[in-house]
């Protein structure tokens, strides 16, 4: 049985531009040998980004009165990869595949009432090995000001807030899966491995591994692609 995998990888100003490169497909070479340039006429976007993520947020920031202290250690967007195993797309074929990555779409622009606005961009990825969505996103709340007035802020940390903020992002993707009829499965969890984002490409290709994404008692993870897995309980 194959797993819904979303997960989430925090990011500040200056990894934006590099961010926008490899989701975009804006680079001439890839250090990541998994891509095949001759199938990226098959990347789509569910949500296109028609100018870099550093400006879009921007954009975003003046046009909503975005509040929020902004320095160089803040982490002003989000990344979500929303994946399974090969095995699990190569069942379903091309066109659940698509609704696969839409439906996942539509759970993030209602989760916590983000809100489409918010969300940068939405790539499909199809030139490599495993079928996988980048969705890019700005974590804004709704809150009010010391004077009581409603304001929208860019704060990652309330976005995520609680140390169980990832188990119940992984809680919700789930159901909102399996209620838009996907025949995913999830395990229980034994172990917790800190997995590079190369290494979530790699084992969501072989047919006998498989994980979901949880984060349990543990902080938000920062810009260093670092994934959080829960490995299935054998």
């Amino acid at each position: 049985m194959s797993y819904a995998i979303i997960r989430n990888a925090n990011y500040k100003k200056e990894n934006l531009a590099g961010l926008y490169k490899h989701n975009e497909r804006k680079n001439t070479n890839y250090s990541n040998k998994d891509i095949d340039k001759n199938r990226a006429i098959k990347n789509y976007s569910i949500k296109q980004c028609n100018t870099t993520y550093t400006n879009a947020l921007k954009i975003l920031q003046e046009e909503n009165d975005l509040k929020g202290r902004i320095i160089k250690t803040t982490n002003v967007v989000c990344e979500l990869i929303v994946t399974s195993d090969k095995e699990f797309f190569k069942k379903i074929g091309e066109e659940e595949t698509k609704r696969y990555f839409q439906t996942a779409y539509n759970f993030v622009a209602g989760y916590k009432g983000l809100g489409e606005k918010y969300i940068l961009s939405a790539k499909v990825h199809m030139d490599e090995s495993t079928p996988h969505m980048h969705l890019v996103f700005v974590p804004v709340v709704r809150t009010k000001d010391k004077n009581g007035k409603q304001i929208e802020k860019i704060a990652c940390s309330e976005y995520w807030k609680g140390k169980d903020s990832y188990r119940r992002l992984q809680d919700n993707f789930y159901k909102y899966i399996i209620d838009n009829g996907f025949d995913l499965e999830r395990g229980q969890s034994r172990k917790v491995e800190h997995l590079s984002t190369e290494k979530l490409k790699q084992v969501t290709g072989y047919e006998n591994i498989k994980y979901e994404l949880e984060h349990e008692q543990i902080q938000p993870i920062s810009s260093n692609n670092t994934a959080l897995i829960l490995q299935q309980n054998q």
